[in-house]
């Protein structure tokens, strides 16, 4: 093109698309109002890219992300250490809120801290060798480990083992259970078994008026209440009967499908068995209105 004479329009579009490296390609604009519009296009691509998505997406996720100062010391006592950021943890964590009871969240996966931050709960990221000082354990009234992998429970067990502190588990497999004994924990709690395993306690409930109820804390535990036909209280929404009856529902099973965490206007039916946690005289409550 040496010596060919091009139009002022020509040589900024020449220009623009070098610059933004979009490349001029196989289908180029043709006129002058056409090599305006499509430099317009890409000035406003770039100027979107570093002065909106650079700025303020692509640089505040990543300081969260990566450059998040996490607390790693914990300065409690008479506290609840809970071990693992996983589903069953906010339950937990709620119920030790409304008890007075102060907490820490020990997590081991930035990521997992990062959340549990994010959705407002106390937390510690701290690995298993210097668990004891970080979170503070010496000084704990208990420890409760939430995670799902069998092994980082008995990593846990083993570093406290000498410690007089209570200690719980809540493992989803109960063949695990053995395991965690040996390995020195106080009690195992399985989630799944609490809901729908122990059916021949749940269908004599209303006949014997008394609650297997597994005590987790003081006068909290968790059961299983079924509502049978013609319950007064099927078709009630989850967030009626827990603001009731003053219980956390974790999980609905009906029909063989378990629910866990169901939502505020998840609607329990007829035949469903619900998986409550509270003060074992709200509990009662619940059965007999159930009933």
């Amino acid at each position: 093109m040496e010596g060919d004479e091009v139009s002022f329009v020509d040589a900024i579009y020449w220009t623009i698309t070098t610059m933004t490296t979009v490349g001029y390609g196989d289908i180029v604009m043709k006129t002058p109002t056409g090599k305006i519009f499509s430099i317009f296009v890409q000035i406003y691509g770039i100027a979107f890219l570093f002065g909106i998505a650079f700025p303020y997406i692509v640089v505040p996720w990543a300081e969260r992300k990566f450059l998040l100062k996490l607390p790693e010391k914990a300065e409690l006592e008479r506290h609840v250490a809970v071990f693992g950021f996983t589903r069953l943890t906010p339950f937990l964590v709620e119920e030790l809120e409304k008890m007075g009871i102060d907490y820490i969240i020990v997590e081991n996966s930035r990521e997992k801290a990062i959340q549990a931050i994010e959705s407002g709960y106390s937390v510690v990221y701290s690995q298993m060798d210097n668990v004891v000082e970080t979170a503070n354990l010496e000084k704990a009234m208990a420890i409760v480990i939430m995670w799902e992998e069998v092994e980082k429970s008995i990593d846990v067990l083993i570093t406290v083992k000498d410690m007089s502190v209570q200690k719980l588990a809540v493992v989803s497999d109960p063949r695990y259970a053995k395991y965690l004994h040996y390995a020195g924990v106080d009690k195992v709690i399985t989630p799944k078994s609490v809901a729908g395993v122990h059916i021949a306690n749940i269908l004599t409930e209303k006949q014997r008026g008394v609650l297997n109820i597994r005590k987790i804390l003081a006068n909290h535990g968790i059961t299983e209440i079924m509502l049978p036909r013609k319950s007064r209280l099927a078709g009630s929404t989850v967030e009626t009967i827990q603001n009731r009856y003053n219980v956390k529902i974790i999980a609905v099973c009906r029909e063989g499908r378990l629910v866990f965490r169901p939502v505020r206007n998840y609607r329990i039916g007829e035949g469903s068995i619900i998986l409550a946690f509270g003060e074992d005289r709200d509990l009662y409550r619940l059965l007999r209105d159930a009933s």
